[in-house]
């Protein structure tokens, strides 16, 4: 195992995804992230991607849902019938690449190759249920890779934190019976998908694995690293995850123009710190972040170098 060998994956096929003129998630905030990544140190891994299979995105998502997606973009369509995420002729092949570059994530760090990753790819996926795309997202890349851990490697026990400014309304929904996933996420309230209220905490088997934390529009870093220290490391104690995945938006960051609180770099590093000594203590320090949220490109390149480099424990 290399102790501290992180991974980092991008790649502008990603940018063959067009959501048209004027659409914040768009190609050029993602080249501008690309071209940051770039100016990491060699000792960062980059790792290679793949397309995901059939077989894999309907570990999370309905076999209809799939079907959908593929006519949806077959037929020249420019958003998917179930929402507002919107499609190019290439998306439905971008969206299973950037889903098995997290799979080929995951194999990395199981096999040792790396200790932790981040994955930069798009469309996001955290809004993304089993059988609605909504929210600029097609495939919910972070659900696909827990399932795929807990059938391809036997790691059942799976925290996923979310702290995109927006709910990962998708994730949520996929686990909300699972006992054996723990979602967490913190997001501003009262903002698109409406969804996260604190009473949310699961359903059956899954009562009380799932743990939202609304923040108030305008509040800067320090109430989020609190929420961290009160209520998600103890959460994390008690669950002793095998493996920690974060949807990772930067949209919370203060310059962004979608979100509304007020992060900045050093916030992302803290929680990033942080995401880290809960991966140490109950993981073997394995952990993959995926890229979700965020529409001011520089602001992303540089919350997202600020977390690359605090991945090192």
């Amino acid at each position: 195992m290399n102790a501290d060998r992180i991974g980092v994956h991008y790649d502008a096929a990603y940018e063959r995804h067009d959501t048209g003129p004027g659409h914040p998630e768009s190609a050029h905030r993602y080249e501008v992230l690309r071209n940051a990544l770039e100016t990491l140190p060699p000792e960062i891994v980059r790792l290679p991607g793949r397309k995901a299979l059939v077989r894999e995105i309907l570990l999370a998502h309905d076999h209809d849902y799939h079907n959908l997606v593929y006519h949806d973009v077959e037929s020249f369509r420019d958003t998917l019938r179930t929402g507002d995420t919107a499609i190019c002729i290439e998306s439905y092949d971008v969206a299973l690449e950037a889903t098995g570059a997290v799979l080929n994530a995951v194999d990395a760090v199981l096999a040792g190759e790396v200790i932790r990753a981040f994955c930069a790819v798009r469309p996001p996926g955290h809004h993304a249920t089993a059988t609605r795309g909504m929210g600029f997202c097609i495939f919910n890349h972070v659900a696909v890779a827990a399932r795929y851990l807990q059938s391809k490697h036997g790691i059942q026990r799976i925290a996923i934190i979310d702290w995109d400014v927006h709910h990962g309304n998708g994730t949520q929904d996929i686990f909300l019976e699972d006992p054996d996933v723990l979602y967490i996420s913190t997001h501003e309230q009262g903002i698109y998908p409406y969804s996260g209220c604190t009473t949310e905490r699961g359903h059956g088997n899954g009562e009380g694995h799932t743990l939202n934390i609304p923040l108030v529009g305008g509040t800067d870093g320090s109430v989020v690293l609190k929420a961290w220290d009160d209520q998600i490391t103890p959460a994390l104690d008690a669950f002793q995850p095998e493996f920690l995945l974060i949807s990772c938006g930067f949209d919370a960051r203060r310059d962004d123009p979608v979100g509304g609180l007020e992060w900045t770099d050093e916030t992302f590093a803290a929680l990033t710190e942080r995401a880290v000594a809960s991966a140490l203590k109950h993981c073997q320090g394995r952990l993959i972040s995926v890229l979700e949220g965020g529409y001011n490109p520089e602001g992303i390149a540089s919350a997202a170098l600020a977390h690359v480099r605090h991945l090192v424990s």
